[in-house]
């Protein structure tokens, strides 16, 4: 009985044998990427594939738009089986030694409602160089085949399927520099993970992160999160600056900004107007202070809910902005960053414009001394004359000066409101805000009380001497005899 028993089991092997080779002269070539279309035409039928990698490598391999339930399964060249790709899900087989691999795909339990069934089929393997298509950026379903990304470069793509993967590579240059990556314009739930180069997983996200990293190569990977059957495919845009030797930056858009490593400079009192594309999006700037003084910054001109935050050169967090979007505080010289960010927009806003403006000592301040004398309309910088449209005068005992001038000379920026009648003086992170019809007057914030009102004469404003010199950091001297203020 034993030995009818082997006889049948030695007849079985044989013939499971036979059929497991004697596919090879129908055996079809698959190349890396490619996708194929097929049809299986009966409930017995079994069709294969060969793939043949020339490195070691990963492997991901999907059936995709199958028309009755088909399922694969990948052997090695001595028709060894490695693992099964079920219907309607996708494998990954990690690091597959390189040589020839075989593929079947067969009916999965087909019953009376299914004849035949069409399918197309893809495997993306390790096969040498690989050329990327310049606009889909296929192949790149594996770490090998990964498509190297610039920083700050916006790639647009595709997930042709819910077996779809993309791979993305990146080399930074700096240790410890920070990488921000995001998601934007997708038109599926789309996710993504950050890989390092021993392919361990570093961090995921369906939107955006920020990352320190030491130097080397890292990878995304971009891929379906939770389709079910409610998305066929998905569009996405993929962004992702981090740190590198270079900083260049556009000049319109001040991008790639969105590290700190990254951060574009800015001058002190020169407004930065800009945008951020969308919800995932942060901007970074950096101010460098040659001395010890008040820093101002302030968001005007949002057409979306934005704020700052403020670091010091250790990346260590120093505040950020409340409601009134401005920022006031006397800092050591040194580097700062301000990095500027969406403020829960969720699906009302799509991105947001904004202006940045930041005040601070900084070592082009001019340093100019002025002289003037009362009821004279000649001025000197530097012992260099001037004529004035309105001479200094004296009310309630205080000097009066034009604002403009005296401000402009000494370094500072002059800004005025023609619909509420706000002046604005900035210089070296002092801020002065008056308005010509009113006795209060703010300082970093601070309210303080004048003397005598702004007074606009031939539509020149002056303002009390002594009081706007001192608050701009600057010393007066006043001669009596011949009744000359110096301003340095």
């Amino acid at each position: 009985m034993k030995k009818h028993i082997l006889s049948l089991f030695l007849v079985m092997f044989a013939m499971v044998g036979f059929a497991s080779t004697s596919h090879a002269s129908d055996t079809i070539y698959l190349e890396s990427g490619n996708t194929h279309s097929n049809t299986l035409t009966s409930s017995d039928e079994s069709q294969w594939y060969q793939i043949n990698t020339t490195q070691d490598s990963d492997v991901h391999i999907y059936l995709a738009n199958t028309t009755a339930p088909i399922n694969s399964s990948l052997y090695d060249s001595n028709k060894n089986f490695i693992g099964i790709i079920a219907w309607n899900v996708s494998s990954t087989f990690q690091t597959l030694k390189a040589g020839t691999y075989y593929i079947e795909v067969k009916p999965d339990h087909w019953d009376d409602r299914y004849s035949s069934g069409s399918y197309e089929i893809k495997a993306t393997y390790g096969s040498g160089n690989v050329t990327h298509d310049s606009t889909t950026f296929e192949p790149n379903d594996t770490r090998e085949y990964a498509f190297p990304i610039q920083s700050g470069k916006k790639i647009s793509s595709l997930l042709s399927n819910v077996y779809d993967l993309d791979f993305y590579k990146f080399s930074t240059t700096v240790d410890s520099g920070d990488v921000h990556i995001y998601l934007a314009n997708t038109s599926a739930p789309i996710k993504f993970d950050l890989y390092d180069s021993n392919k361990q997983l570093i961090a995921s996200n369906n939107s955006s992160l920020s990352q320190p990293l030491k130097a080397g190569t890292y990878y995304i990977k971009v891929y379906d999160f939770y389709w079910d059957n409610k998305y066929s495919s998905g569009t996405y845009d993929l962004i992702a600056t981090y740190s590198t030797n270079s900083k260049e930056h556009n000049p319109s858009t001040f991008e790639p900004n969105d590290t700190l490593e990254n951060a574009f400079p800015i001058k002190s009192n020169a407004p930065i107007k800009s945008q951020l594309s969308n919800s995932g999006d942060i901007d970074f700037y950096s101010i460098t202070l040659n001395k010890e003084g008040n820093v101002n910054v302030s968001l005007s001109d949002t057409s979306a809910p934005t704020r700052f935050k403020i670091y010091d050169a250790n990346k260590k967090l120093l505040d950020y902005s409340s409601s009134s979007q401005s920022y006031s505080k006397y800092l050591a010289a040194g580097t700062y960053y301000i990095e500027v960010y969406a403020d829960y927009w969720g699906n009302q806003y799509s991105s947001g414009t904004y202006t940045l403006t930041a005040g601070y000592p900084n070592a082009t301040t001019k340093s100019n001394e002025i002289l003037l004398y009362l009821n004279s309309k000649t001025a000197y910088i530097n012992g260099k004359s001037k004529t004035l449209a309105v001479a200094p005068f004296t009310k309630k005992e205080t000097t009066l000066v034009p604002l403009r001038f005296v401000s402009e000379e000494l370094g500072a920026k002059v800004d005025w409101n023609s619909k509420t009648n706000d002046i604005t003086v900035q210089l070296n992170g002092s801020k002065i805000v008056l308005n010509t019809n009113s006795y209060l007057v703010t300082v970093n914030g601070s309210y303080k009380t004048l003397q005598v009102k702004p007074e606009v004469i031939n539509g020149t404003t002056f303002v009390p001497l002594r009081f706007v010199s001192e608050a701009l950091g600057k010393t007066v001297l006043w001669n009596a005899k011949n009744k000359s203020i110096l301003i340095k």
